[in-house]
């Protein structure tokens, strides 16, 4: 994706309740938002936001739940809920809305696969990575967020 290429902006929920409007909400300072867009990347999200929130990283967990029937959609949130920590409720959202967008913004190729993405405090996309947790990946992931911190 080209820097200057911007980001969907679509009506989100966090576990906890809050509706909110993503990526604005996260404005004014870095995140990294690690995006899941099946039930097969949405699993994998855990090890990169474990990982994220025990590192003290403003990490937010996105699962796009459009592809799913409107029925089961209340069922897979509920589960959600229960599998993940009180703590990271609040960072972690359901949109309903504009997957194929983000899909095309983020350049998925694997939807099993989650999709890491570093934000700057405006909002710009600084690095994106399509893949499961890794040590080589983390590390680059925290050397630009390390860039974003000092500019």
């Amino acid at each position: 994706m080209n820097a200057a290429e911007s980001l969907p902006v679509t009506p989100a929920e966090t576990l906890a309740g809050q509706k909110l409007s993503f990526p604005a909400a996260l404005a004014g300072k870095s995140a990294v938002c690690v995006f899941g867009f099946s039930k097969e990347a949405g699993d994998r999200t855990k090890d990169w936001m474990a990982r994220l929130n025990r590192d003290g990283v403003n990490a937010w967990s996105i699962a796009s739940l459009e592809g799913a029937p409107g029925l089961v959609r209340g069922m897979i949130r509920a589960s959600m809920r229960k599998g993940t920590p009180q703590p990271l409720l609040e960072h972690s959202l359901v949109m309903i809305k504009d997957e194929q967008a983000w899909r095309h913004a983020l350049g998925v190729l694997d939807e099993k696969l989650p999709v890491v993405v570093v934000l700057d405090a405006s909002g710009r996309t600084i690095w994106i990575h399509e893949g499961l947790f890794g040590d080589e990946a983390y590390r680059e992931l925290r050397t630009r967020l390390t860039a974003v911190a000092g500019n």
